[in-house]
């Protein structure tokens, strides 16, 4: 019936043996509810044995009067158990129930911490879309496995057991029947159910699909009105919508087949246990009394095994979504720090970056290979040349958010592999083409920087970035309380990048990347940003990557970053000052003539 599925069932119940206390709660209120229940059938059969003595008395008084007793006192057992059994019922399922929601709760805490220490490869090679059925629908149909195993798939089956234990009783030879009947449904339901399973997992991997069409959708909505392409859009995603509900069917179909052989095995079940009560009934192996409590059973045990199949059911149609849960937990960071690594110091010298190759994908073409580069410490040292030759990712490796596929990096020498990874960064301010605000207020996003920062740090940031003017006036008259949106989606693209530069600023940090700040600015909001930027680059090692030269003749080294005339990997072309490098006549000289700053 697992077919494979043990060790993941295994995995999500070991979390809930976390909190075993819980468990052991739960599990001892639903067996004292399966042991009332099995005592008021143990009271019906003593009141159905004193009625059938008086049947056969011809209506003794005194006998009438020992019905009356019994009734009497079955009817006070019954109120008094009442109470406890409506609290021993209502406590298992609401332990149950606290116990998924505390899984879950550690559960998505855990994801969320997992994935920001994963590297950016994982990031990109991940789609958003595929990564918010991850974080939205997965997690929530992995809840519904667990507040299914911790309620009724707990619950239900203790039930059942509890029904047959007292059919047993009863009658062992009825409690045989069930039993042997009860073996090959069980067989025929768990073939069925495992084709829901595998249905299920096709259908959650076509709704990520889906939802990944849909977030592109969303996110190049513009690119879409600006190229007329919206039907396209509408038939693509109609495509893949007919997909998923056609697989979603299909899951629909197995449910359904599943829940009609279920229907009729539970009542061919009971019919073949009431045929061979009625045998033994017929041979006098049974008393009355006996076979009316063994149809009373045989009636719950129905009941109950019904439940238990649709819940099930729901389980493994949800366990393929637990399974890329636990998939994306299992992944390990590719950037591990070494055993009692020490923390990375500011450098005083030079970063070096020696004999560096890069290649994104083992099996991938490199990017990069044997380069080789110093970046003096308190200069400013420029990146410049065509488009994919190298220069972020020449960013990326700097602070190990990727880690070089052979060569080193060293800071002051020392291998940045060598030192935490943390450690690195906190020594990193990084501005990029379209830097990132989170949907929070103008003051949020400065403080991002430096979670500790006062109100008078933050308006000196901003005032150096030479924002604080603009932020006053922004409609609505809310200053630094205003809320950026989506993405500082409410800002002008000068605004959000002086925004960003406030937050550089207040995190003043030694070693400043700048990945073409102002490429995407018109004249005016350019000369408001670089006039930041100046700001920012006082007193720190600066490199940045600029396709506007204007921004970099100032540079103290500028390296030409590109292909050479065989077309391989990436290296460096030239090196040297603005002046030099024009004198020189090379790569430099024909970038600056085409931008006419010669």
């Amino acid at each position: 019936m697992f077919d494979g599925q043990g060790p993941l069932l295994k995995r999500i119940l070991r979390q809930g043996w976390d909190y075993r206390w819980l468990v052991l709660l739960m599990l001892g209120l639903t067996g004292l509810v399966t042991a009332l229940t099995a005592y008021q059938g143990k009271l019906f059969k003593d009141l159905l044995d004193t009625l059938t003595a008086v049947q056969h008395t011809n209506g003794d008084r005194v006998l009438l009067a020992q019905v009356l007793v019994k009734l009497q006192s079955v009817a006070g057992w019954m109120l008094a158990l009442a109470i406890p059994m409506g609290l021993a019922a209502y406590g298992a399922w609401v332990t149950g129930q606290y116990l998924a929601n505390r899984c879950m709760r550690d559960l998505r805490s855990r994801f969320v911490a997992h994935l920001v220490r994963l590297d950016l490869g994982f990031h990109q090679d991940l789609s958003r879309g595929e990564l918010l059925t991850r974080v939205t629908a997965d997690l929530d149909r992995l809840y519904s496995v667990q507040a299914l195993l911790f309620g009724k798939m707990t619950q239900r089956p203790a039930l059942a057991l509890g029904y047959v234990a007292a059919i047993f009783w009863v009658s062992w030879q009825v409690g045989v029947a069930v039993f042997l009947i009860l073996v090959p449904i069980a067989l025929i339901i768990g073939r069925v159910l495992r084709k829901t399973r595998r249905r299920s997992q096709k259908a959650q991997e076509t709704l990520a699909t889906t939802l990944s069409a849909f977030e592109q959708i969303t996110a190049g909505i513009r690119v879409i009105k600006s190229m007329g392409s919206s039907e396209r859009e509408v038939d693509r995603y109609a495509g893949l919508n007919q997909g998923l509900f056609s697989d979603r069917q299909r899951v629909a179909r197995a449910k359904a087949q599943s829940e009609g052989i279920t229907q009729g095995s539970v009542l061919l079940m009971g019919g073949l246990a009431m045929l061979a009560a009625a045998v033994l009934f017929e041979r006098g192996l049974i008393q009355p009394t006996q076979l009316l409590l063994v149809l009373t059973f045989v009636g719950l045990l129905i009941g109950a095994l019904r439940e238990v199949q649709r819940v099930w059911g729901d389980v493994l149609e949800y366990l393929p979504s637990g399974a890329r849960v636990y998939e994306l937990l299992d992944r390990q960071p590719s950037l591990v720090d070494p055993p009692a690594a020490p923390a990375a110091g500011s450098p005083t010298d030079a970063i070096r970056l020696d004999r560096v190759t890069f290649r994104y994908k083992p099996t991938a073409d490199p990017v990069i290979v044997d380069l080789d580069l110093t970046i003096p410490i308190g200069k400013v040292t420029a990146l410049v040349g065509p488009s994919g030759g190298g220069k972020s990712t020449i960013l990326d490796l700097i602070p190990r958010l990727r880690d070089v596929t052979s060569g080193c990096i060293t800071w002051d020498g020392v291998d940045v592999r060598a030192v935490q990874a943390d450690s690195l960064i906190h020594q990193v301010a990084i501005v990029n083409q379209d830097s990132f605000l989170f949907n929070d207020t103008i003051r949020n996003n400065i403080r991002y920087g430096r979670p500790t920062a006062t109100e008078a740090e933050i308006i000196q940031a901003a005032q150096r970035a030479h924002v604080h003017d603009a932020i006053l006036a922004l409609e609505g008259g809310l200053g630094y309380d205003t809320v950026v949106g989506d993405r500082g989606g409410r800002l002008s693209g000068g605004q959000r990048q002086r925004v960003a530069i406030a937050r550089a600023l207040l995190r003043d940090a030694p070693i400043l990347l700048l990945d073409e700040p102002t490429s995407a600015l018109d004249a005016e909001s350019e000369r408001h940003v670089q006039a930041a930027l100046d700001e920012l680059m006082k007193g720190r090692t600066v490199v940045v990557i600029a396709h506007r030269l204007a921004t970099v003749q100032h540079a103290h080294h500028i390296h030409v970053i590109g292909k050479g005339p065989d077309g391989g990997p990436s290296r460096v072309l030239e090196s040297g000052t603005h002046a030099d490098l024009v004198a020189r006549d090379g790569h430099y000289a024909g970038l600056v003539r085409l931008q006419t700053l010669g």
